[in-house]
């Protein structure tokens, strides 16, 4: 046994002791935790998902009493998916988004039961419009340094699906398109001679070449068919369409390349006095829907489809002051939610393709401003149940993500 004399614990020499027993002890505890962390295979993102924070403001829009809820009010931008692609898983538990609160861009999902935000993944750089929830309801999935990932949204478990890097050494972009059944999607990458578009086959892993666009700078907007993943359409670039003095074969504004045929024609061409903006297909892959504006001035402005030949010309919805720009239409084809281009009054708008009813569902008022950036863009996106719609609007100043809940409109 040891004795100390009492007089030594009240010495200054014995206080400093104390001290730094105290850190070494505090030293050996914090490195005995990560330690036991690492030997688990405990990933970070699992204590982020501990500690997820609720930033839900639920209110009435002001003009139409329908409810909105703001997801998103962090003080750097939060961004929702861009209108052709998926937001939310398809039980409506999650909605998938990006943000750039971490410093740089990542997913993120909230929790639409508790408004709960965390991290999808702790990959950063992943722009906000490379991402969409699969056709499975429960995936989202992006590309990350050229390697294809897929996480669970509800478990957050990472997969890699397919490693690029094998094949390409420069960068691929993911189109974020899929077939409906989830077996097919698309790349793009830039190649010597222009730009190239890959079909990737997730059932077998094949990497089949579609196109390389030689006649211009480049293309944007490649989309596969839902139920015909041979027929891959692709918007060139530069948009010729506002030149009336050129001919018909040189306005095009969407071209088609059939993978079976290896044919690649001119698919969408607007009048002379119109132009065709942002097309999405619909769920079956029977429609290929568009906007068709006026030139010049944007308005009358209606929305539109074709067939997948080009032909059966059908028009749904014309406005002759609000200039509708972006849209989808929902799963079953009965619905499509529209947003408005004016700068900071712009609708959010319902439309019933059957009847061409309208509902108007909130005011966004994004700023849409001259040389405005992307994220000041509506792009409104619809859940896979029809139940939600999600965009984002920088009417705070900032960007953020905007859901609507509009089961109560389309189940009248």
């Amino acid at each position: 046994m040891i004795l100390i004399n009492s007089a030594l614990l009240k010495t200054p020499q014995f206080t400093i002791a104390k001290a730094i027993l105290f850190l070494i002890i505090n030293c050996i505890l914090i490195l005995s935790f990560v330690f036991a962390n690492e030997k688990n295979n405990v990933p970070p993102i699992a204590h982020q998902q501990k500690n997820a924070t609720t930033e839900w403001i639920k209110y009435q829009d002001s003009l139409t009493r329908q409810e909105v809820w703001q997801i998103t009010a962090h003080d750097s931008p939060s961004v929702a998916v861009y209108f052709e692609r998926q937001a939310f898983t398809g039980d409506d538990k999650y909605l998938a988004f990006g943000s750039k609160r971490s410093g740089d861009w990542q997913i993120y999902r909230a929790d639409l039961a508790t408004g709960k935000i965390n991290p999808i993944s702790d990959k950063t750089g992943i722009h906000p419009y490379r991402f969409t929830i699969h056709p499975d309801g429960e995936h989202v999935w992006y590309v990350h340094n050229r390697v294809l990932y897929k996480t669970r949204v509800a478990t957050l478990e990472e997969t890699i699906v397919f490693d690029f890097r094998e094949k390409f050494s420069r960068r691929i972009d993911f189109s974020s398109s899929f077939s409906a059944d989830g077996k097919y999607t698309l790349v793009t990458i830039p190649s010597d001679s222009g730009r190239s578009i890959y079909r990737v086959n997730l059932a077998t892993g094949a990497v089949e070449h579609a196109l390389t666009w030689t006649q211009s700078a480049s293309f944007s907007h490649p989309l596969i068919c839902p139920t015909n993943p041979d027929l891959i359409t692709f918007v060139p670039y530069p948009d010729t369409q506002n030149d009336m003095t050129l001919p018909m074969e040189q306005r095009a504004r969407t071209w088609i390349v059939n993978m079976r045929t290896r044919e690649v024609k001119q698919f969408l061409t607007m009048p002379y006095g119109f132009r065709a903006t942002h097309e999405t297909w619909s769920w079956d892959g029977q429609r290929f829907f568009f906007f068709k504006k006026t030139q010049p001035g944007w308005i009358p402005v209606s929305i539109c489809s074709i067939d997948q030949n080009g032909e059966n010309f059908k028009e749904y919805y014309s406005h002759s002051e609000i200039r509708l720009g972006h849209g989808i239409s929902t799963i079953d084809g009965k619905w499509f939610v529209t947003d408005g281009q004016d700068p900071h009054h712009n609708p959010l708008i319902l439309v019933n393709l059957e009847t061409g009813a309208t509902n108007f569902l909130c005011w966004p008022n994004a700023s849409i401003t001259e040389g405005h950036p992307q994220f000041a863009h509506v792009h409104p996106a619809i859940s896979m149940s029809g139940r939600f719609v999600c965009y984002t609007s920088d009417c705070t100043g900032t960007p953020q993500v905007y859901v609507v809940p509009i089961e109560n409109v389309v189940s009248k």
